[in-house]
């Protein structure tokens, strides 16, 4: 017997068997999406039944051998594939962001589509469908096409992956890595003093709470190079105020890498001040640095105002102020494996991306080498 159970945020599957002990098993779905969860929790279910599962000893008879076909359903076999791979290597976000997209195709494509039908084009039309920007399609892709190299990889599907494309619509395809200069970033905090500065003027926000928080928020973000996620799980009890170490990561946040990371800002002048100051507005051990953790919330409140300030920019997002720290440093001279290590790149290639943007100051650089 097998209930579905939501705990907080999170959902549960939960085992009952009078003969075991305990007698009630609790699983968890690491999804806080009601829809995912029931699919996973039926998949569940219905392996108890077969006895295929068992809760309390860990036994899963499909763990090594796929309960999947050709002929198996898109449903049932993106059902198998979210559970395995939240289980195995995708943190939370990853988990939820990933379902999300999966879901979507899930109910354009058809569920109850054979997986072995499959085609490219399947793909392809979901990912570059009508009135959905460059970025977001690019991001579709990440997502697909690690699920399409799955199938493929087990035998469900016969498919190039390489045709499972971004198209350009005959326009110039931007670049997937967008940064602001200095420039940029000043008009923008401008614009948002003098919007908030009217705002308060007209009674809209409060001298109180109000949008100049997002000023320190993107200094943090250029100086530090942080994910956005990763700034805002942190907290006074992150820092070690004595060497000005930051530990990323936590029991509430998990890293990209799934350990704990560190960084290092005691040297950093502005980013160490910065620092200083936001702790000092912390009224626990436990506040938020930037007084809350809703990345959603940030990421349009950040948008909103780069709208306003720079309208033709419609490419940057607060990940691209991680990029902006990134080139900025390669920019200036620091060496490219102190780079990786800063912006905590799991490999140096990742960084060296970021390098090849630079090739127009290649030959200046050089100049001034050779004299």
């Amino acid at each position: 017997m097998a209930t579905l159970v939501k705990d907080r945020k999170w959902y549960y599957v939960q085992f009952y068997d009078a003969s075991k002990k305990p007698q009630r098993k609790r699983v968890s779905l690491k999804t806080t999406h009601k829809s995912t969860a029931l699919k996973l929790y039926h998949h569940l279910e219905r392996k108890h039944v077969l006895e295929q599962y068992d809760p309390w000893s860990g036994y899963d008879a499909t763990a090594s051998d796929l309960p999947l076909s050709k002929n198996s359903r898109l449903g049932d076999a993106l059902t198998f594939y979210i559970t395995q791979k939240s289980r195995e290597d995708w943190r939370d976000q990853t988990t939820k962001d990933t379902t999300y997209v999966l879901l979507a195709f899930e109910r354009v494509v058809g569920a109850e589509k054979p997986i072995s039908s499959l085609c490219a084009t399947d793909f392809n039309d979901y990912i570059n469908r009508e009135g959905v920007a460059f970025a977001t399609r690019h991001s579709d892709r990440t997502k697909l096409k690690p699920f399409a190299k799955w199938c493929v990889s087990h035998k469900l599907l016969r498919m190039n992956l390489s045709d499972v494309k971004v198209y350009n619509f005959q326009q110039e395809q931007k670049e997937v890595v967008s940064y602001v200069t200095h420039s940029e970033v000043a008009t923008l905090k401008q614009v948002i003093r003098d919007k908030v500065a009217a705002d308060i003027a007209r009674g809209y926000q409060s001298v109180n709470r109000n949008a100049l928080w997002l000023i320190n928020l993107i200094d943090w973000q250029r100086w530090s190079g942080m994910r956005i996620s990763e700034t805002l799980s942190l907290t006074p009890r992150s820092f070690n105020t004595e060497t000005w170490d930051i530990t990323i990561g936590s029991v509430t946040f998990t890293t990209k890498s799934k350990r704990k990371q560190v960084l290092p800002i005691g040297r950093v002048k502005p980013l160490r001040e910065l620092a200083e100051r936001l702790l000092n507005e912390c009224a626990t051990l436990d506040t938020p640095l930037f007084g809350h953790s809703d990345s959603k919330r940030t990421s349009r409140t950040f948008k909103k105002y780069v709208r306003l300030a720079l309208p033709e920019r419609e490419d940057i997002h607060l990940h691209s102020l991680r990029h902006t720290c990134c080139i900025e440093l390669l920019r200036n001279g620091v060496p490219i494996y102190t780079v990786q290590r800063w912006m905590r790149h799991s490999s140096v290639q990742t960084t060296q991306n970021y390098a090849d943007l630079l090739n127009s100051d290649v030959g200046e650089q050089v100049g001034k080498a050779i004299v």
